[in-house]
């Protein structure tokens, strides 16, 4: 049987490689019961430095490359400069590694994640585009830190609800992301599942995260119903649909 593929799409400033470290709880509860595809965003912004506790699972202390998919630009007028580009690696990619059955997007990734599920599913209703891409709708969506695109221009992908299952995990202390800017996106969902946690900026690595996180997954990965792959997850997983915050 063809395993599950998620696209793995980084927040702003991060890359490909640092987004596969932090996002290590996530793929501690997949395990090998899909294919995570993480990609490098487009627009190269410079470089920094991981944090020390980035380094506890990285094999070497160096530099990594800063990308994002794309810039914000506020004056006259708001602009997300370089999204033409983002689209059409999207599209390279879907049309050469697809299908996909999810993604996995943080903050900016997340923006982009409903930005692509919106343009599968009305390919031709505004300004921006996937081309020609054939690939089906995506099935399911797990966000952190998501908020909505704010161009005037792009109001019109947000204005049909969401049908496909979606996961929100939102920080109560989230300083980068306004926790209301995630309820707005959570919003446009039909029938959202909503993880919220005392914490800020991230995806949270606690057991708690991982059990809603598995317990979510389970819908699409069958592989994980009978997986051992969260060990410190404990036996008992948090119903779909249910709001939980976390110490």
């Amino acid at each position: 049987m063809t395993k599950p593929k998620i696209l793995c799409l980084h927040g702003f400033g991060e890359n490909a490689e640092l987004f596969k470290i932090r996002s290590r709880n996530f793929r501690a509860v997949v395990g090998d019961t899909a294919d995570l595809v993480f990609l490098d965003g487009p627009i190269d912004i410079g470089s920094l430095h991981m944090t020390t506790g980035d380094l506890v699972d990285a094999s070497i202390a160096r530099e990594f490359t800063n990308l994002g998919w794309w810039w914000m630009r506020r004056g006259r007028s708001f602009e997300a400069r370089g999204i033409g580009k983002t689209l059409d690696l999207i599209s390279k990619v879907l049309t050469e590694q697809g299908p996909f059955d999810g993604i996995l997007g943080f903050s900016q990734g997340a923006s982009l994640a409903i930005v692509i599920s919106a343009l599968l599913a009305n390919p031709s209703d505004g300004p921006l585009s996937l081309g020609d891409v054939d690939h089906p709708q995506i099935k399911f969506l797990v966000l952190a830190g998501a908020f909505q695109l704010e161009v005037p221009e792009y109001e019109y992908l947000y204005k049909q609800p969401f049908t496909m299952p979606s996961l929100h995990m939102v920080g109560t202390y989230d300083t980068v992301v306004d926790p209301e800017r995630s309820k707005i996106v959570q919003g446009y969902f039909d029938s959202p599942d909503i993880f919220e946690f005392v914490g800020g900026h991230f995806i949270p690595q606690s057991p708690k995260c991982a059990r809603v996180m598995r317990a979510f997954l389970t819908q699409f990965i069958p592989a994980l119903k009978d997986s051992e792959n969260v060990q410190s997850a404990g036996s008992t997983d948090v119903a779909a649909g249910a709001v939980a915050v976390s110490a």
